[in-house]
């Protein structure tokens, strides 16, 4: 099961600061059929944020696309992950990852592009089968 790659944007502000959430437009069907049960969050840490919004630099934005591009390629080109949701704030740019298959989203992983001081990210995975993380935002941003 894929889902389609259209994404919805809100924007606005937590604790002061302005937050910007993608999510995929059809995601309720995927959550409701059971075949993600894991969650994995993968955490961008800016080097540095663009005075103006507190986001990730430009610069550091266009990594970040192309990390962006190459995640969804490795992890969603086999059906058994989608890339749920992404939150940029405060520095941080988060993928919210839902899989039925945690070995290939480490191969997936590993088949990433990175410069040679690796990528500044860290993964957490933990089982979350009513989708509870991505819904917890959702219905924040409703």
């Amino acid at each position: 099961m894929k889902l389609d790659n259209r994404w919805v944007t809100a924007d606005g502000t937590l604790n002061e600061l302005p937050i910007t959430i993608h999510s995929r437009e059809d995601w309720k069907t995927t959550a409701e059929s059971g075949r993600f049960p894991i969650c994995i969050q993968i955490a961008w840490h800016a080097s540095a944020k663009d005075e103006g919004n507190a986001h990730p630099s430009q610069k550091e934005m266009q990594q970040i696309e192309v990390f962006h591009h190459q995640l969804q390629l490795q992890l969603e080109n086999d059906g058994h992950s989608v890339i749920a949701m992404v939150i940029t704030h405060d520095g941080v740019n988060q993928w919210v990852i839902y899989t039925d298959d945690i070995e290939l989203v480490k191969q997936g992983l590993n088949n990433l592009t990175a410069p040679e001081e690796g990528l500044p990210i860290e993964i957490v995975a933990d089982e979350d089968k009513e989708w509870l993380t991505f819904k917890k935002v959702h219905q924040a941003i409703q």
